[in-house]
């Protein structure tokens, strides 16, 4: 739930009051993404956050900021690691609680929302994403480490077959539409113009498809399951099944955001046909898909040494949206003991569900 810090009765007349205008709304999106984002302006907000959000995909916190006109005005700011890789970083939810700063990019979406690249805390540390120079006289926030669990990484190293493992991040930056776009037909063209990323993003309802989720940097896993495998990603707990004799386990195709999907070996890759794709989109950009595409996605270890990845690709076909195949290929590289953390998405500051 949402965590508000006790203040005086001035004070939370104000904020009861300021919420009720604000759209408060989040964009699950990077804080450099443009069609979210006013990246030519880059600002800053200081005043005194009141009111916080511990739920994926971003924390987000409210901040009381006194503006020219002597008026106190409520911002949003969201802070895009979650709450998990917070903890990692030694931030807890009580710590954002108090006098701050942030700087970072206004929501397109909401003018009253910061998408926040560097943030002070009240105890002087500061947080800034990637690799950005600290603004202020802060101690950097430790760079974060991913758990391992000791005991399921040797495990897994004892018992590890073919691709059945954690895979940790993607290898290489996301796949960009302007590397593909020109692939698609004059529908694909009229549909993709048509996405207007602050309201049609599926990320703003924590939605996903196959195409987003299996490009996704966050990690996934496969297990064998016997008749069937099961992909595993941790963002947006993303659960695919792939059937293996889909007849002799007497399941029938249904539509779905992750569609149906049907597996063979070949030698040792596995190779899977994704039919009944109920989803409107590729990718988190609005690339358009018609109820007639189909995927076709090839997973492979490659092992040398103590290099071990797994080498991936899907290939989307749709003869509505796309006059040519369009591929994706990313490698992962394998990351035994990686913990998953619980990933609760909620998009909205109110209605939250226990």
């Amino acid at each position: 739930m949402p965590t508000t810090r006790m203040l005086n009765t001035a004070t939370l007349s104000a904020l009861a009051s300021l919420a009720a205008s604000s759209l408060t709304l989040a964009h699950h999106g990077p804080v450099t993404q443009p069609s979210l984002y006013l990246t030519d302006d880059f600002v800053e907000r200081r005043g005194e956050i009141v009111d916080v959000f511990w739920r994926n995909p971003h924390t987000r916190a409210r901040m009381l900021v006194t503006g020219d006109d002597g008026e106190e005005h409520l911002w949003e700011i969201e802070i895009s690691p979650g709450p998990r890789t917070l903890e990692r970083l030694g931030i807890n939810e009580e710590d954002l609680f108090g006098p701050a700063r942030a700087a970072g990019y206004i929501s397109r979406r909401d003018p009253d929302s910061l998408g926040a690249l560097n943030v002070l805390l009240p105890d002087g540390r500061e947080y800034a994403t990637g690799n950005r120079e600290l603004l202020w006289a802060g101690d950097r926030v430790a760079t974060a480490q991913f758990a391992i669990d000791p005991e399921r990484a040797a495990e897994e190293r004892r018992t590890a077959t073919s691709i059945f493992r954690t895979w940790g991040r993607r290898i290489g930056p996301r796949p960009q539409p302007n590397e593909y776009h020109h692939l698609l037909t004059d529908r694909g063209r009229e549909a993709a113009a048509l996405f207007y990323a602050p309201r049609d993003n599926p990320e703003l309802e924590c939605r996903t498809g196959v195409g987003a989720s299996m490009m996704d940097p966050m990690p996934l896993e496969i297990i064998d399951e016997g008749d069937r495998i099961m992909v595993h990603q941790s963002e947006y707990n993303v659960r695919r099944t792939i059937w293996l004799d889909p007849e002799a386990s007497g399941v029938e195709p249904t539509s779905g955001p992750y569609g149906f999907s049907v597996g063979r070996w070949e030698d040792d890759a596995l190779i899977v046909n994704t039919t009944h794709i109920d989803f409107p989109y590729l990718d988190p950009y609005g690339t358009p898909q018609s109820d007639q595409i189909e995927y076709l996605e090839r997973f492979q270890l490659s092992e040398s040494g103590d290099d071990v990845r797994l080498n991936y690709s899907l290939t989307a076909t749709d003869p509505v949206m796309y006059a040519e195949p369009i591929v994706f290929e990313r490698p992962r590289q394998w990351s035994p003991g990686r913990v998953f953390e619980e990933f609760n998405c909620t998009h909205e500051w109110e209605g939250e569900a226990e």
